[in-house]
């Protein structure tokens, strides 16, 4: 064994030595799950892509600009830029840096929205589909026109197919795309070797560029603020008759809810909270049992007992609860994990 093999190899050990000492934390996620939902091979799947198509989007436009509007010509770079590889992905995730809560909730919520439009196809056909989608784009108010065509150009850069998950920047929340593209200039710097200002100057000049209004759910809620007030009180709304991100957008509206969280809901033990949610805004018993069997992937049924022995003040309180300062609501159940042992 030469000495550049056996420097191979204390590398090798060193690696695996830092890695080991997590097993345990590994073992624990997987022997005690801290949560109820239950994360299947393909949202897992799904996951990694997306995780690291949004990685390999944002690396390639930083070394496109950098390339194109300050001039670097560094042959990696420009190699970089042209790959679809996702060179800063390995880098970043043996460092850790794509483990933050803010971003694995974007990931979770983001496949779980996949998840969704999945079940959603398995009960409407195409062709009805397709109405749905195009439903608002003939009406005379040139308004909800306009913003059902943006609506429609964001869904159609989203779809990948049903059960498939497609990345695109246009998509990422303002703090997401922050907090990954400075660790993908430190990556590139690293993977490079070059240290020059130019990658910085195409960060920044990315970030100024980013607009969060070309994002789908921003524009589902456009949408949904101009044709919700005219089908206020109506039994129509329904993912089938409004499409998942339509839908989703005019109930975040009437229960002060963001979508994110709507979302999060559908992936919980028997839906309980997005359950709550129906019946806090009033929707009937019809409609909530119908909506439920559109999104419930779990084989469960939501009985009009069940339903209509929720005591809607009490939801209503509950919801009002919810769409506080997330901030607060985390730290609330993080002090309330603890004993305090405060004592007057």
């Amino acid at each position: 064994m030469d000495q550049k093999s056996g420097v191979g190899l204390v590398q090798q050990a060193a690696a695996i030595s830092a890695s080991s000492a997590y097993i345990s934390d590994d073992l624990a996620a997987a022997l005690f799950p801290k949560s109820d939902v239950i994360l299947s091979d393909r949202m897992l799947s799904n996951g990694r892509q997306y995780l690291r198509a949004i990685v390999q989007d944002i690396e390639a436009e930083i070394c496109l600009i950098a390339a194109k509007d300050f001039g670097l010509t560094h042959d990696t770079i420009i190699e970089i830029g042209n790959s679809s590889r996702g060179h800063s992905y390995g880098l970043l995730q043996k460092a850790g840096l794509l483990e933050s809560k803010p971003l694995l909730d974007h990931v979770f919520v983001s496949v779980q929205r996949v998840e969704l439009g999945a079940r959603l196809a398995q009960k409407i056909s195409q062709a009805d589909l397709e109405t749905v989608w195009t439903r608002h784009l003939d009406n005379e108010d040139s308004a909800v026109a306009d913003a059902a065509m943006a609506l429609l150009v964001a869904q159609s850069r989203d779809n990948a197919g049903p059960g498939s998950i497609h990345a695109h920047i246009d998509n990422l929340p303002a703090d997401i795309i922050f907090a990954l593209t400075w660790p993908i200039v430190a990556a590139l710097q690293k993977l490079s070797g070059y240290d020059g200002p130019e990658l910085a100057k195409a960060a920044e000049r990315l970030l100024g560029s980013h607009d969060e209004g070309a994002a789908t759910q921003n524009r589902a809620r456009r949408l949904a603020q101009l044709v919700d007030p005219l089908e206020e009180g109506s039994e129509n709304l329904h993912p089938l008759h409004d499409g998942l991100d339509l839908f989703l957008a005019r109930l975040a509206g009437r229960s002060d809810l963001s979508v994110d969280q709507l979302i999060r809901f559908t992936a919980e033990p028997n839906m309980i909270r997005l359950v709550l949610t129906m019946r806090a805004v009033n929707l009937t018993t019809e409609q909530a049992l119908s909506i439920f069997g559109s999104l419930d992937g779990s084989g469960q049924l939501l009985t009009p007992a069940s339903y209509n022995d929720i005591d809607g003040e009490k939801a209503s309180d509950l919801v009002i609860n919810w769409s506080g300062n997330s901030l607060y609501q985390d730290a609330q159940r993080f002090l309330n994990s603890y004993d305090s042992g405060v004592s007057d």
